[in-house]
């Protein structure tokens, strides 16, 4: 058949259809799940016929008898994020570079699991060969990137930049590179920052506000409602993210049934026989506030459920509650509250009036960092510049005693817990109440 541009998009998305629906899609559908008008079925019609007898077939005149032949059956082919397997490569390769001589025989975990994608991507593209040992690799890195195929994907590449460069990490694999403890979940985590940087470039406030709502109320959901929101003209923008954020719930663990925890809502963590939260004080939080426990998801039915990675989990949805709940109660005061303002320039902005507005930072810390105290500046254009704390956190954290010390340091940013922002918060609307009613 002549190959169209839109081919490949229609059997995705006939693929993805028919993951969850027994019968085909009207023309109308389809066109919505291809994020065009309806007004436009005569286009996809069009397109439909250039690919029928091959790829698809229908009956004439019966309603949705769209159907995939049985050679497009099949599930998508898997696909590896090209950029986390930089991420991973530029990571382990700077680990490598910094241990002594003696003990480099010994390949970083991020390297290895870099090379170890790699190899994956090469045997479903079926094209090219990669590196199969740390002497191929070294002498792959000294090549420009853009020689490996897959990473062609990657937009605003440069033509020259390698991962080595003179003997040593290069500027590109620096800039690449993730730290912490947990490479994995650090990798996962630049999915956060990728986002961010994308709807700053592209000025896409709303679906930037959208798509950190989804991941903190949602973390774990059907696939047919994921099906919609990747189509929604919300986070259409933010698809590709979106598929590096959520992945398949059976892919976390094994279970035969799967639980939820009731606060975070997020998939539970069996040990011993017994399932508790992968946050500890979030179950502890579970436990105080006495929590109903939300239905278990069968093993046949999360085969069709999906979750956001661990480290979104961990650095995107567990602090996100705390923000959600701070903006709910006080909007819930008849409060003006915009959540992420700026494209998350701070996390709240509550306006009371034209006068006074407060620029919010919620931090869920174990401890007091006073170096990242310092990294939250003072707004001008608000009246009040907060770091705010759980009250929880109080025991450890003790807000109340050590903020006489630290604010005088930190230019008019003051620090405070969520119940005083609250108590606060009631007394102006309070006072404008009674002021109102004289």
């Amino acid at each position: 058949m002549k190959v169209t541009k839109h081919r490949d998009k229609i059997l995705e998305v006939l693929r993805e259809w028919f993951r969850i629906h027994k019968q085909g899609p009207t023309l109308e559908e389809l066109c919505v799940e291809m994020a065009m008008q309806p007004r436009q079925k005569a286009t996809v019609q069009r397109w439909l016929q250039t690919m029928r007898g091959i790829d698809v077939e229908w009956e004439d005149n019966a309603a949705r008898s769209l159907r995939l032949l049985a050679s497009e059956v099949e599930e998508p082919e898997l696909k590896i994020s090209v950029t986390e397997t930089l991420r991973y490569l530029a990571t382990g390769l700077a680990e490598w570079e910094q241990r002594e001589p003696s003990k480099r025989s010994h390949i970083p975990k991020a390297l290895r699991m870099g090379m170890s994608r790699m190899y994956l991507t090469s045997l479903l593209q079926k094209d090219e060969q990669v590196p199969s040992n740390l002497p191929e690799f070294f002498d792959w890195a000294k090549n420009p990137v853009v020689e490996w195929k897959p990473a062609t994907e990657i937009k605003h590449l440069s033509t020259d930049v390698t991962l080595i460069e003179d003997g040593s990490v290069s500027h590109f694999a620096e800039q690449w590179q993730v730290t912490g403890d947990d490479v994995e979940m650090q990798v996962q985590e630049k999915v956060l920052q990728d986002v961010l940087e994308y709807c700053r470039g592209h000025q896409l406030g709303d679906a930037y506000r959208t798509y950190r709502k989804l991941i903190i109320d949602r973390p774990v959901l059907p696939y047919p409602e994921y099906r919609r929101l990747l189509s929604s003209s919300q986070l259409r923008p933010l698809r590709e993210f979106l598929s590096q954020t959520y992945v398949d719930l059976v892919d976390l663990a094994e279970e035969n049934t799967y639980h939820l925890c009731p606060r975070c809502k997020y998939l539970t963590r069996r040990r011993d026989g017994i399932h508790s939260c992968r946050n500890k004080n979030c179950e502890q939080l579970s436990a105080k506030l006495h929590l109903p426990p939300l239905p278990p998801i069968p093993k046949h039915e999360a085969e069709t459920w999906k979750a956001v990675t661990p480290g979104v989990y961990r650095y995107g949805t567990i602090p996100g509650i705390w923000e959600i709940q701070l903006a709910e109660s006080l909007t819930k005061l008849g409060i003006r509250v915009t959540l992420w303002p700026e494209i998350d320039e701070f996390d709240l902005l509550v306006e009371f009036s034209k006068k006074i507005r407060w620029a919010i930072d919620v931090k869920d810390w174990e401890y007091l960092h006073e170096e990242r105290l310092h990294k939250v500046e003072y707004r001008s254009d608000a009246t009040e510049t907060f770091i705010v704390f759980p009250d929880e956190r109080e025991d450890k954290l003790r807000i109340k005693v050590v903020r006489q010390q630290l604010e005088p340091e930190l230019g008019g940013v003051r620090l405070m817990l969520i119940g005083e922002i609250i108590s606060q918060a009631e007394k102006i609307m309070e006072d404008r109440n009674r002021a109102r009613s004289c």
